[in-house]
């Protein structure tokens, strides 16, 4: 089969490998469609913590499943199913977690092997390329959950990428109301009239029930804190890539105004069953997400662009 594998960083190749074959609980996927996320691109460039080389990419992952011929997206984890977080539902922080596209072969590949524990049937006739968006919408999921988000809340997300927008799609969902902030006017422009069309209101200078960071700066903390009424509450879901300290005034501010801060770090597989079904009832949002469908022998030229964060969802497509 045709893959597209990192063979270090930076460098990617198109290889031909043999079929993977299932073991046990396991089963083989005919890749329909896998999702360039930016985690990917960002792997290529500079590595992960997580990432063992050489690698095949891609956790964002459609096909068939070889057993049973059904439609399915794949949650990407492999969980130990016996650690405390496993037993109670957050098999996400299971302690011996691995992650197909980091720790084992992903979908930019035309086989992939998965636990059979991973699948979840696409409903109804929801396309493939909408479908595939499903693991990043559920992890908006997950922290909209961890801020205990409720209908009728304002919530302010920084970051209109991909992901800041299927954060506002969740929001909508659950029957709150989401305002965007991005600090990037050509990304402002770029996505105005998928903004528009998913109901994701422009920042306003105003108080807000809850804040999502889905931008990596320490500012969208800083800021984001300041815009919190009293019992506010923060999501941390990108994590920050400034080399700063928290000052002790911000510390205070959550102190004094009773602020609640949690981390969101990816989903369940019962969120993305909330996810799929979010995707149902919102599919024509979501398809203004995809920017482009190109085949597997196009990736190594839009990643570049995926890891600078200039353009939205991009599907390979089988």
């Amino acid at each position: 089969m045709k893959a597209l594998r990192l063979e270090q960083i930076g460098e990617l190749a198109l290889v031909e490998v043999s079929v993977p074959e299932a073991g046990r609980d396991e089963t083989v996927l005919k890749v329909t469609h896998c999702a360039v996320c930016r985690t990917d691109a960002k792997m290529w460039r500079m590595g992960h913590r997580d990432l063992v080389l050489p690698r095949i990419l891609g956790h964002e992952i459609c096909g068939v499943s070889e057993n049973e011929g059904h439609r399915v997206v794949v949650w990407p984890g492999r969980s130990c199913g016996r650690c405390e977080p496993c037993r109670t539902g957050a098999e996400n922080l299971c302690r011996e977690m691995r992650i197909i596209g980091f720790h084992e072969d992903g979908g930019f590949a035309e086989y992939v092997r998965v636990p059979e524990s991973s699948l979840l049937e696409i409903p109804g006739d929801l396309p493939g390329s909408v479908a595939v968006l499903a693991e990043p919408l559920a992890c908006a999921v997950n922290a909209l959950q961890q801020a205990d988000v409720a209908p009728g809340e304002n919530v302010l997300i920084y970051g209109a990428g991909p992901v800041g927008l299927l954060m506002a799609i969740a929001v909508r969902a659950g029957g709150a109301r989401p305002f965007l902030k991005e600090i990037r006017p050509e990304k402002l422009q770029q996505t105005e009239p998928v903004r528009r069309k998913i109901g994701a209101r422009p920042y306003e200078p105003r108080i807000y029930d809850v804040v999502v960071n889905a931008a990596p700066s320490m500012e969208t903390f800083t800021d984001g804190v300041a815009r919190l009424g009293f019992g506010g509450r923060f999501c941390l879901f990108s994590g920050l890539t400034d080399n700063r300290s928290v000052p002790a005034a911000l510390l205070n501010e959550i102190h004094y105004r009773q602020l609640r801060v949690s981390g969101a770090y990816g989903c369940t597989r019962a969120q993305m069953e909330s996810a799929l079904g979010i995707l149902a009832d919102f599919r024509n949002e979501a398809e203004c997400l995809i920017e482009a469908r190109v085949p597997l022998t196009a990736v190594p030229m839009v990643l570049p662009a995926v890891a600078d964060g200039l353009v939205l969802k991009t599907i390979v497509e089988f």
